[in-house]
């Protein structure tokens, strides 16, 4: 398992991207499961994941309501059972997934550990 971004809600993609030391963008795509706009961004060593909730029904809008920002940590596994075991490891909630992840290319599951954050899991293949 390895850090395979760190997610970040927004309310404008580009006026965030324009206060980033570091702002290559690898791909962007609108997500009709999510409801929103999705930037992914080298970030160097890990990518960062920008979300840019786009109606009332995104999975992300009331966390932008409340001020947006750091929203997940992702990390990349080998297959569902691999993420199933470390939720079931670290004691965490299931929130969400699998869900179909178009701009990582492979598929997700989000959970909610135990200091009530996000945490994904994504998988290839």
């Amino acid at each position: 398992m390895r850090i395979d971004h760190i997610g970040f809600v927004v309310a404008d993609t580009e006026a965030y991207l324009g206060h980033l030391p570091m702002r290559q963008v690898l791909r962007t795509l609108y997500d009709p499961i999510q409801k929103a706009q999705l930037t992914l961004v080298d970030g160097g060593t890990t990518r960062i994941e920008l979300i840019e909730p786009r109606s009332e029904e995104s999975f992300t809008w009331n966390f932008l309501q409340k001020g947006g920002g750091w929203h997940h940590i992702c990390y990349e596994v080998d297959n569902l059972v691999a993420a199933q075991a470390a939720m079931k490891e670290a004691r965490m909630i299931p929130v969400r997934g699998p869900l179909p992840a178009p701009l990582l290319e492979g598929e997700v599951l989000f959970a909610r550990n135990r200091n009530r954050e996000m945490v994904e899991f994504l998988w290839r293949g």
